[in-house]
This record gives C-alpha cells, sequence and structure tokens, in this order.
C-alpha cells in the first residue's frame, strides 16, 4: 500500500499538463511512498499523450488510466476506487504542487482523516491571493466532532481540495460520491469531509497552486449563468446526501453545523434564479425548485421559501430585488 494517491484528471489541458506533473517529481525516496494516478477523460488533444511519458518514466509511481469521457466526476469516483494510498489528494491538471517532499514526510506521521493546508490562487502570470488558515492550532489533532464547523464556515474552502487531503476509505465508503457529466461536481465537499471525518488536523504548509480565469474554466459569471440548472442540480444532490447521512448525536458540532447550513442549501433555489434570469424564467426556475423542495422535505423552511409560498410571485420579484438593493447600498456605505 502507498502512503498517498494524487488524483489528476487530464481533459484539453495540453499547455498546462507538464508543469502539473513536473511539480510531482520530487526526491526518490518520497516519491516511492506515492501512487499518482492519471486518468485519462477522453482527452481530444495530445494531453494524454504528455502524461504517458511520466509513466514510462516513472512506472513505479506513475501510472494512467484511460476512459471514455464522463466528466469531472467520473474521474474522481473512478480514482477514489482505484487508489493504492492511504490518502488521496485531487489534482487538476492545470495546477500544480510544491512541498510535497514536506507533505509526504508529515503524512507518515498522521492518522487523521482529514488534513488541511494552505493554497495559493493564480490569474495567468500572478498570484491572485493566498487562503492561510486562521482560528486553528496547527499540527493539533482535532475531534471532528467537537470542532467548531459553525465558527469556521468563512473559511469552508478548507475542506475543499485545494486544500484538503482526504483519508482513501473516508470516501471510498460513499462511492460514487461525485455526479458524473456534471459541472460544479466538487459541490458535495462542502459536506462529505465533515460527515465522514472522525479526526482532522491543520498543518503550516503552502501545497496548492490553483490556476484561476483560465478560458473555458466553470467559475466565471456568464458560465455560472449558463449552468444555472447544473449548480442546482449539486445543490440538490448535496442535500441529499446530508440528508441521507445524518448525524444522530445531538451533542456534535457536525450537527449543529448542519442544521445551519441544510437551510441555506434549500435556499439557493428561491434566490439564485432571481439574480440570474429575466422575469419569466425566474418565475419557471423558481417553481421548479420550490417543486422539488416540497416534495423532498416538505418543513423544510426558510425565510424565502416562506415568501415565496405567501406572495404572488410579482410581489416576490419585487420584494427580493428591494431587498438586493438595500444590501448594495448598505454595502456601498460601509465600503
Amino acid at each position: 500500500m502507498k502512503l498517498l494517491t494524487i488524483i489528476i484528471p487530464v481533459y484539453k489541458v495540453e499547455a498546462y499538463i507538464r508543469k502539473c506533473l513536473d511539480s510531482l517529481i520530487i526526491d526518490p525516496e518520497s516519491m516511492q511512498k506515492m501512487d499518482v494516478l492519471i486518468i485519462n477523460d477522453g482527452t481530444p488533444d495530445r494531453s494524454a499523450e504528455i502524461s504517458r511519458e511520466y509513466t514510462f518514466r516513472y512506472p513505479e509511481v506513475f501510472r494512467q488510466i484511460d476512459k471514455e469521457n464522463g466528466g469531472h466526476g467520473s474521474v474522481w469516483n473512478l480514482g477514489v476506487q482505484e487508489a493504492w494510498g492511504k490518502y488521496i489528494k485531487f489534482l487538476d491538471s492545470d495546477d500544480w504542487l510544491e512541498n510535497l517532499d514536506v507533505m509526504v514526510r508529515k503524512l507518515e506521521q498522521t492518522d487523521a482523516d482529514l488534513i488541511i493546508t494552505s493554497n495559493i490562487a493564480h490569474c495567468p502570470g500572478d498570484v491572485l491571493w493566498k487562503l492561510e488558515i486562521r482560528d486553528m492550532e496547527f499540527d493539533k489533532v482535532y475531534d471532528a466532532d467537537r470542532f467548531d464547523w459553525l465558527g469556521n464556515r468563512s473559511h469552508g474552502n478548507y475542506i475543499f481540495h485545494h486544500c484538503a487531503i482526504y483519508k482513501t476509505e473516508m470516501f471510498r465508503q460513499y462511492l460514487p460520491l461525485f455526479l458524473e457529466k456534471q459541472p460544479y461536481d466538487d459541490v458535495i465537499l462542502s459536506a462529505a469531509p465533515i460527515i465522514g471525518a472522525k479526526t482532522l488536523v491543520a498543518w503550516d504548509l503552502e501545497v496548492y497552486h490553483y490556476l484561476m480565469d483560465r478560458e473555458g474554466q466553470s467559475i466565471s459569471d456568464a458560465v455560472q449563468m449558463k449552468n444555472y440548472d447544473a449548480r442546482a442540480r449539486v445543490y440538490q444532490s448535496t442535500v441529499q446526501f446530508i440528508e441521507a447521512h445524518p448525524i444522530m448525536d445531538d451533542t456534535s458540532t457536525k450537527k449543529i453545523y448542519f442544521d445551519h447550513k441544510l437551510p441555506k442549501l434549500y435556499r439557493y433555489g428561491y434566490r439564485s434564479p432571481l439574480d440570474n434570469f429575466p422575469y419569466k424564467l425566474a418565475k419557471e426556475k423558481t417553481r421548479e425548485w420550490d417543486s422539488w423542495a416540497r416534495k423532498r422535505h416538505p418543513q423544510a423552511q426558510t425565510k424565502w421559501a416562506r415568501l415565496y409560498r405567501l406572495l404572488p410571485f410579482p410581489l416576490y420579484w419585487l420584494t427580493y430585488k428591494a431587498y438586493m438593493k438595500g444590501i448594495d447600498c448598505y454595502r456601498k456605505i460601509k465600503g
């Protein structure tokens, strides 16, 4: 068994894949403890041909699986299933790692289910920002049922793959965890690591470099509006995952956190359509969401769900727009 599996999806990243894979070439002793799993998701360019070179150069570390295109989530599901490591680290093939040798050595000294490190985001050519760990004591192993998840919710990106390393068995029990052929499949990482982890630890270590604003990424405002239906599906899937794995211990901080988070997930479809669509389409999308919410959890009530069900839609629309205008004015006054 290896110590760490790094799972790398490959699809249309010909210009970036060498930098990604070169960042994994570290000292031979540390490399031998790694399992670099490259998954070619049916890429039409030379990305997989380039990545295969590394399996020839480092056959005891790099391996490649070729599959038909199924999307990012399908790669992650397969990667978790096929991982040889005690831990997994997801690495997108246009990103890269640093301090990997230090990370491997520290992994040998821990048995925590969830490990958190810092990450650095880049626009092409420039450092954009660093997500640094706050409100946690480095190298302290926390009990996940007593950790202040709610107090740390403003730093929720800690548990997403840019910052996190996960124990493989923690995720394998949930397979298939990620939606396939679906943008924003990583939204489930806002819930699964919290539900699955028994222990967590933070390290004072910068590891992940995240390239933002690359053409074709699914984070721009225009793309997010276009993909509203996809985002709605991943929010619904996350709700279903949380409700399928309830925290039974009423004293657990996880339960407190999800009691707070679930209403916010349900709220998404009552507000986002009004932000993203003209009146007629917003009305249709909000009605679709409310129909799903009523069938899924009739008792799930949020302020916006109650208003939607109480008011005629024209009045609901005007109420929401006035509310958002007030919020904008408040921010301008404060800012």
